[in-house]
């Protein structure tokens, strides 16, 4: 056990009771097992909407399952604000998300709400979603204790967690180009296009920008999509795509800050 991990298992016992933002991915999911692990009453909250991936939201079911950690799940629409998907798009998610979290934690009994933001995190520029948490009153306990993205994932292999390794993934909005605006048909057509290419790697983007799909897959992985190129023009062609393409950089974590930044130096 790391000082780390086990720094967060005394800040958790300290809390006593917190309910957890829980997405299932890796971050959240070391959240939820430190409180087990630290023998608090927990409860997992899940939000899901046309944002967030049926994928994910399977996959968040079963991870709660196996914690054995009592889950729920809710349902909410896609906000204004959010669809309108300027450079602000993530703070008005997260801000509507955290009052949610803390409605739905408060009918349950519970007065702290914690979320799976690591200490990388709060110093990404990139992730304004964190700033609004925290404006919030939402708990961060793994950057707290200074755990970073690296260290998530070798505390949760050394602990045992099964999806230590499991890729990173975001809201489908991070799909969509910043400026377009986003649409239920939209990421039913990106969350669609993703499925049908997931056998071909687990870190997987279509980035929408207007009518073009621009998929990124790891550099190794590009062979596979090429091999492939007929079935998957066909099949994201049938979803509403009328270019496919294919971006040489490969898989990389929001690929769409490139064109604000590239904006701003014209």
């Amino acid at each position: 056990m790391t000082k780390k991990y086990s720094q967060l298992l005394k800040k958790m016992k300290e809390k006593g009771k917190v309910a957890i933002a829980f997405s299932g991915g890796i971050d959240s999911t070391l959240v939820a097992y430190a409180a087990k692990q630290a023998g608090i009453d927990a409860l997992l909250i899940t939000l899901t909407s046309p944002l967030f991936p049926s994928y994910d939201a399977k996959k968040a079911k079963e991870i709660a399952r196996e914690l054995g950690i009592r889950h729920i799940f809710i349902s909410h629409s896609l906000d204004a604000n959010i669809a309108k998907n300027d450079v602000k798009r993530c703070y008005y998610c997260k801000m509507h998300e955290a009052k949610i979290w803390k409605e739905v934690a408060k009918k349950n009994g519970f007065n702290i709400v914690a979320d799976g933001a690591n200490f990388d995190d709060l110093k990404d520029e990139r992730r304004p979603g964190t700033k609004a948490s925290s404006k919030e009153g939402i708990w961060h306990p793994l950057a707290e204790v200074k755990i970073t993205k690296e260290d998530v994932r070798n505390i949760a292999k050394k602990i045992g967690l099964k999806i230590w390794n499991k890729p990173s993934n975001a809201c489908l909005a991070s799909r969509i180009a910043y400026g377009e605006e986003i649409t239920e048909k939209k990421l039913q057509m990106v969350e669609e296009a993703e499925n049908f290419l997931r056998n071909i790697s687990p870190q997987i983007r279509v980035r929408l920008h207007r009518s073009i799909a621009r998929i990124e897959v790891p550099v190794e992985k590009m062979n596979k999509v090429l091999k492939a190129k007929k079935e998957i023009v066909a099949h994201l062609k049938k979803l509403g795509f009328v270019y496919i393409t294919l971006d040489l950089e490969g898989y990389r974590s929001g690929s769409m800050h490139e064109e604000m930044m590239g904006l701003e130096k014209i």
